[in-house]
């Protein structure tokens, strides 16, 4: 079990680096940048519950990630990002709950790929419009209806992404083996450069 927990904070710090730097940098310049992060971070946690199998994981990342991504010294809108990540981390085990896994078909599982993408961007942006103004000023409906139609048509971009990365990932083979001196001194220094770049503004 420790080597999962050390795992945990690896893919967690590696999500909450990328969202830091890559993701800041998309968000300025690019209209898909919360499709590309949501699909990237639905790969991390597809690869680690593919890898590891175990429940909860995932969302231990996300708030590893949330977390780095809510004190990043730069970068806007933090606290609707880390909302949006935490969200996706619990939306991700709720999709994974059912007992699919075992299933050889690739069409259930570019099935599951396609309905976690889907879900993952579309309930991530959704919580953020509805809990960061109540946060932060005054929830309005209309702003969130006005806005609705726009949220659901972009999460058919991580709908496609989804559906044709996860046979992909679950065609990877399990047995990686590493030495166990290896494998943590490597997770300790991955772990502590992510940490160092995020609080540096990198």
């Amino acid at each position: 079990m420790r080597k999962e927990i050390v795992a945990m904070l690896v893919f967690g710090s590696i999500w909450g680096l990328m969202e830091c730097s890559l993701g800041d940098y998309l968000h300025k310049i690019n209209f898909f940048a919360g499709i590309i992060m949501t699909s990237i971070a639905f790969i991390l946690m597809a690869y680690t519950r593919y890898i590891y199998n175990i429940r909860g994981m995932q969302v231990v990342m996300a708030g590893i990630a949330a977390i780095m991504r809510h004190f990043n010294p730069v970068g806007g809108c933090l606290l609707c990002a880390s909302i949006a990540i935490f969200i996706e981390g619990l939306a991700f085990e709720a999709i994974w709950l059912l007992p699919w896994q075992k299933e050889e078909s690739k069409v259930i599982k570019s099935g599951v790929g396609a309905i976690s993408g889907y879900s993952l961007y579309a309930i991530g942006f959704i919580s953020t419009q509805i809990i960061t103004p109540m946060i932060t000023a005054k929830f309005y409906m209309s702003d969130l209806m006005a806005n609705l139609p726009s949220i659901l048509s972009k999460a058919t971009y991580a709908l496609i992404i989804g559906a044709v990365s996860l046979p992909l990932i679950m065609a990877i083979p399990k047995e990686i083996k590493i030495k166990s001196k290896l494998y943590y001194t490597a997770s300790a220094a991955i772990t502590a450069i992510c940490w160092i770049a995020v609080f540096a503004g990198i």
